[in-house]
C-alpha cells in the first residue's frame, strides 16, 4: 500500500552497497525506518533531502508488519538557509538530531510533537540572535512532550532541585541526583526562556556548559538507556570562548 506523510529526518546509515536505512519521525506514523536505494538512477529520492533534521514530504510502500518499509519518493518542505553555512547552527543541528534519534526510538505519532519539532528546526535555521541558548531551550521544552517536564510550583530561593522527582525541595533528597540552590535557580531560569526571548538571556560559557550537563543528566535519569551523546564534543567546540 502506498502512503504519503511528512517527516523529520533523524539519521541515515548505509545498509549495503545498494541500500541505506533512513530513520524518520513521521507525522502520521511516529518513529519509523525506511529502506532507500543508493543508486544514482533513483531520482525520486534526493540524498540531499535525507540530511539530519530535513523536513520532507514522502511517499512509501508499506507492506504488512515488516520492520523496514520501502521509501519511494521525497519532496522538500523547507529549504535550509542558515544551518549549512553557520558552524554553530550546524553543530546544534547535529547534536539535536542525535538526541531525537535516541529519545524518539519508540515514539508514536503526535501532531503536537511534530509541529513543535518542525517549528523549532525552522527557528534554528532562521534566527540571528540567541543561537547559543537554542539547544538549552529546545531540550527543556522537549521534556514536556516526553512526559518529565520540571515542576516549578515549589520553586523557592535557597531550595534544592531533585532531578529524580523533577521538583524543588527544601533539603537535599536522600540520593545523589540533585542540584544545589545556586544551580537550581539557574536551572529554573530556563523555564522562563522561550525562542522569542532567548537572545535577552546571557550565560557565561561555564554556566551554559553546566546547564547542558544538568539537562542531559535529567534526561538520563528519566529515560531508560539514554546514552552518551557523541556529538556533544562538537557542540561544545562551537561555543568555546
Amino acid at each position: 500500500m502506498l502512503v504519503k506523510s511528512q517527516a523529520i529526518v533523524l539519521f541515515r546509515i548505509r545498509y549495503s552497497d545498494t541500500d541505506s536505512i533512513v530513520h524518520f519521525y513521521s507525522r502520521d506514523f511516529g518513529r519509523i525506518a525506511y529502506m532507500v536505494a543508493n543508486h544514482r538512477r533513483n531520482r525520486a529520492v534526493n540524498p540531499a533531502m535525507l540530511q539530519p533534521l530535513s523536513i520532507i514530504e514522502y511517499e512509501a510502500d508499506h507492506k504488512g508488519s515488516r520492520t523496514l518499509q520501502r521509501l519511494k519518493e521525497t519532496r522538500s518542505l523547507y529549504t535550509f538557509k542558515g544551518i549549512p553555512t553557520d558552524p554553530a547552527k550546524n553543530g546544534i543541528s547535529m547534536f539535536l538530531a542525535e538526541i531525537l534519534y535516541r529519545v524518539l526510538n519508540e515514539a508514536e505519532a503526535s501532531e503536537s510533537l511534530f509541529q513543535y519539532l518542525t517549528q523549532s528546526i525552522e527557528i534554528l535555521d532562521e534566527i540571528e540572535n540567541g543561537t547559543s541558548n537554542f539547544h538549552l531551550v529546545f531540550l527543556i521544552k522537549l521534556s514536556l512532550f516526553l512526559g518529565f517536564h520540571p515542576n516549578l510550583e515549589d520553586n523557592h530561593t535557597g531550595w534544592y532541585f531533585d532531578l529524580q522527582a523533577g521538583c524543588f525541595t527544601p533539603a537535599p533528597p536522600p540520593h545523589n541526583a540533585w542540584l544545589t540552590p545556586t544551580d537550581a535557580q539557574l536551572f529554573a531560569k530556563l523555564m522562563d526562556i522561550r525562542f522569542d526571548n532567548m537572545h535577552l538571556y546571557r550565560f557565561s560559557h561555564r554556566q551554559r556548559t553546566d546547564l547542558l550537563r544538568q539537562i542531559l543528566d535529567y534526561y538520563r535519569i528519566h529515560l531508560a538507556d539514554f546514552p552518551e551523546i557523541k556529538s556533544l564534543a562538537v557542540l561544545q567546540e562551537c561555543f568555546e570562548p
